[in-house]
């Protein structure tokens, strides 16, 4: 029998000292602004995989701090890939210098927003300024 399983992924939602955001636009979801992030590889951590994303596809260094929140996408039209996608929300720090350097396979473009800007612009994913909304709320 061949089962089909979900694949978590980790969304990384990086702040740096100025309490800024980084949000990208990716090639998965032209022209809109998201949080960057990937597949759970067997035998890392939640907190291994934010950091190893992060450093992949942006080429900054982090430090994994909490799981915010856990999203669910079940066969969503709105999502990007016809799948059940498992989201681990997580909040990472900045660790040093904030200058992205884009893996433009992967990224098209990324910025730094403060929280509050974010969370209320056009052309955010929805799903990604809930997020941004709950860390605000834990503030």
């Amino acid at each position: 029998m061949n089962k089909q399983y979900p694949k978590p992924a980790v969304g990384c939602f990086i702040l740096n000292a100025k309490k800024e955001i980084l949000l990208v636009k990716s090639y998965k979801w032209p022209g809109i602004w998201v949080v960057m992030g990937g597949h759970i590889e067997l035998g890392e951590t939640i907190a291994q995989t934010a950091v190893r994303e992060v450093k992949e596809e942006v080429g900054l260094t982090v430090r994994f701090d909490h799981v915010i929140e856990v999203i669910e996408f079940v066969y969503d039209p709105a999502f990007h890939d016809h799948k059940h996608f498992v989201g681990i929300q997580s909040l990472c720090h900045l660790v040093g210098d904030d200058t992205p350097h884009l893996d433009h396979d992967e990224i098209q473009e990324a910025h730094w927003f403060p929280l509050i800007e974010a969370v209320k612009m056009d052309g955010v994913l929805p799903v990604t300024q809930n997020t941004i909304r709950k860390i605000l709320n834990e503030k």
